[in-house]
């Protein structure tokens, strides 16, 4: 590799087939060029200082971050950011190489086309003076008036250069202000869990929700100055997602009712205007779907609402504008027709902010988004955590200056628009689930989370089997009963544990890629477990823990099932524009789709495949050939109809008996053979809705009773 470092600082680059020029921080190949972001152009500066040797991630913090904390995936993003930019000039070469353990190198060959050099910028100088010598003019007044202008546009020259130069020095090396947290003091301690919080524009008040005796959710109001707690709607409603008006005079919230004596099975979602301190009746200002938890912001004028809604849980949340005056509703963000997530999840606006929103894009990446007045985005950055709720820092800064708060799981995030930088700020013993900033003070709310794992016999006797005091979840036995996989972040994040023959529990294996929420299955031979993630599909060897990819990310899995035994997989994929099913061959490498309808959670058992889709209830079930497992030219038959669309998590066969939840009655099992359904076990209190059976054992998941407080941070700027 032929890599040449001059000793003086260099003007110019050739990179391959790139030319890179520091001054104008300029890419450029042929006719085609782009310009760097200051955080990428200092990156390529720090690779080029010592080309021959790989740059560490430290090294990289000092250089490129001055030394400040930053986040592997802030480091991670800028070297992306970096390829992408060589790869828009050049896609076909790699320049960037990720050496594990020891840092980023280039890869092409890098030569000097340029040098700043003082001695030839002084003997340029002399030379020019001495031509100037040289010449005669033919008129002296006119060479003089044309020799002050020339210097004249050269001092101004270098002046606006002089300019440029001090502002791009002063921009890529002024220490970000990070902020830090310091001082958490606890706000409430009352029974129960608090959640939910939004506060008015001074800071004077707190809006939050609490739950009753009876189950239903109350909305609360807290005075700052003295601290008092009133409930402003009654518990014989359920209210939630409260909003308080910029003002402080109203509020908005979400009101859930069930049907009526005519539709008793029918549910309610209306958002619903109140005014404080009045006993006038509320007005109803929007119908919502049922299926739905919208969460409310309010403009600064204090005359418009924004709210998340969606068609029904198999849809994502897209964003809408209501005028409160006349109750009109217009939709802001519209997402891809081949979008999978759950949309846009969390919303922010205050003071002369725009509106931020959080949108779903993985497990582990989330998309930030700011809309103008008309809905259209001026800015989209991609960040490497999966937040959950947003705020506006400082309400008022139009400038550079201006900074968001997330929050992901148990920790507080700071995001600086100006650097695209994100970083954390708090780390909170719980998950946080929202959260307000007042002035220099951020109010959040979090809450204790703890399931254990309980187990009923035949007979119905329930003890509890797995009890960690942390969360214990998808529980799956193996098909002789004798052993228990489940999930559980006793360590501090998500892993696969195993309950062993003997009763003894072990780690069993890390999960690939950010910690998250996975469907396990066991295999026939109870030797693997079987899980999707990120779009691809894992299996698990139980005696040594060893983690194998089956399918990659590019096949865009959502649930996989064994089929008749280890050498095949029934899985679904949206990524022909629907969710099927396909049949994968792990012996041969080749598939076979296996629905033409849509089908999403999909079992092979005695030569029929049964599936539920993902947009419908319903449990469907289609003959397949013997032998070689081709579709038969018959069609698909509804089996259920009352099979909820939730139940392509835990639905499972075992022997001749199908097992499926009904939503607030419990477990139920079908027998194939007979075609007759009966209740199995009672939903006990509590559930969360993953369970397991196997030999008449049945294991399920209740968590614990909720607990959750309102804490107090201060915010300043870091030392």
């Amino acid at each position: 590799m032929n890599k040449t470092v001059p000793s003086e600082p260099a003007v110019q680059w050739q990179l391959g087939e790139v030319t890179f020029d520091s001054r104008t921080r300029q890419l450029s190949r042929g006719d085609n060029q782009l310009y760097l972001e200051p955080r990428q152009h200092q990156l390529l500066l720090s690779l080029l200082a010592s080309p021959e040797l790989p740059l560490s991630r430290e090294q990289l913090i000092q250089t490129v971050w001055q030394g400040r904390i930053v986040s592997d995936g802030a480091i991670n993003r800028a070297v992306s950011m970096l390829r992408k930019a060589f790869a828009s000039l050049d896609p076909t070469t790699d320049y960037i190489a990720t050496l594990p353990k020891l840092g980023y190198q280039l890869l092409s060959n890098v030569k000097v086309v340029s040098l700043i050099s003082p001695d030839q910028t002084q003997n340029s100088a002399q030379s020019t003076l001495h031509q100037g010598a040289q010449q005669k003019p033919a008129s002296v007044r006119s060479g003089k008036s044309r020799n002050r202008l020339q210097w004249l546009f050269l001092l101004l020259a270098l002046i606006i250069c002089g300019l440029f130069v001090v502002r791009f020095w002063f921009y890529t090396n002024t220490p970000l202000q990070l902020l830090s947290a310091a001082n958490k003091v606890p706000h409430t301690s009352f029974n129960g869990r608090e959640s939910q919080l939004s506060s008015n524009a001074k800071g004077t008040a707190l809006l939050y929700q609490r739950q009753a005796n009876n189950g239903n959710h109350q909305i609360w109001l807290n005075t700052l100055a003295d601290n008092k707690h009133l409930a402003l709607t009654p518990d014989n409603e359920d209210s939630q997602n409260a909003a308080l008006s910029p003002d402080g005079r109203q509020f908005a919230y979400v009101r859930y009712s069930s049907g009526s004596s005519t539709e008793p099975n029918i549910e309610h979602c209306q958002i619903v205007l109140q005014t404080l301190g009045e006993t006038t009746a509320n007005r109803i200002l929007h119908q919502c779907p049922p299926d739905n938890a919208p969460l409310i912001s309010w403009h600064s004028d204090g005359n418009t609402l924004y709210f998340r809604q969606r068609a029904d849980k198999t849809h994502p949340y897209q964003l809408y504008q209501l005028s409160i005056a006349s109750g009109a509703v217009r939709q802001l963000t519209l997402l891809a027709a081949d979008y999978s997530g759950q949309g846009d999840i969390a919303l922010a606006t205050s003071g002369q902010q725009p509106l931020a929103i959080v949108r779903y894009i993985t497990a582990d990446t989330s998309e930030l988004l700011l809309l103008d007045s008309n809905g259209q985005i001026t800015f989209s950055q991609t960040i490497a955590i999966r937040a959950t709720a947003l705020a506006w820092y400082n309400t008022t800064t139009v400038n550079e200056d201006r900074v968001l708060l997330l929050s992901a799981g148990s920790t507080l995030y700071q995001y600086h628009l100006a650097s695209a930088e994100l970083t954390p700020l708090y780390h909170a013993a719980d998950a946080i689930n929202s959260f307000v900033v007042t002035g220099d003070n951020v109010y959040f709310s979090s809450t204790e989370l703890s399931a254990d794992i309980w187990q009923a016999n035949k007979a119905g006797d329930a003890l509890v089997r797995i009890n960690s005091s942390r969360l214990d979840t998808m529980p799956r036995l193996s098909h002789d009963a004798t052993q228990l996989a489940f999930l559980s972040d006793r360590q501090g994040h998500l892993q696969l544990w195993l309950q062993q023959v003997d009763g003894t529990e072990r780690l069993l294996s890390e999960l690939p890629g950010q910690p998250s929420f996975i469907r396990l299955e066991w295999s026939d031979d109870d030797k693997q477990l079987l899980f999707s993630k990120d779009g691809a599909v894992y299996s698990v060897n139980i005696d040594s823990g060893k983690l194998m990819t089956l399918l990659n990310a590019d096949k865009q899995v959502a649930i996989a099932n064994w089929a008749m035994d280890d050498t095949k997989l029934v899985y679904s994929s949206q990524r022909d524009g629907d969710w099927q099913l396909w049949l994968y061959d792990l012996t041969n490498n080749s598939e076979q789709r296996l629905t033409q309808q849509g089908g999403y959670s999909g079992r092979i058992w005695q030569n029929r495949l049964y599936f539920s889709k993902y947009h419908q209830d319903g449990l469907w079930v289609k003959e397949l050939s013997s032998g070689n497992e081709k579709l038969s030219s018959g069609s698909e038959q509804l089996l259920l109809s009352f099979f909820d669309k939730i139940n392509w998590l835990n639905w499972q066969i075992d022997q001749v008996q199908l097992y499926y939840y009904v939503p607030t009655k419990g477990i139920y099992r079908l027998d194939l053979a007979s075609g007759e359904s009966a209740l199995h076990l009672s939903e006990p209190s509590r559930f969360v809705r993953h369970f397991s059976v196997r030999q008449n054992q049945t294991v399920y998941v209740r968590h614990s009773e909720l607990q959750g407080d309102i804490y107090r941070l201060l915010l300043k700027a870091a030392k």
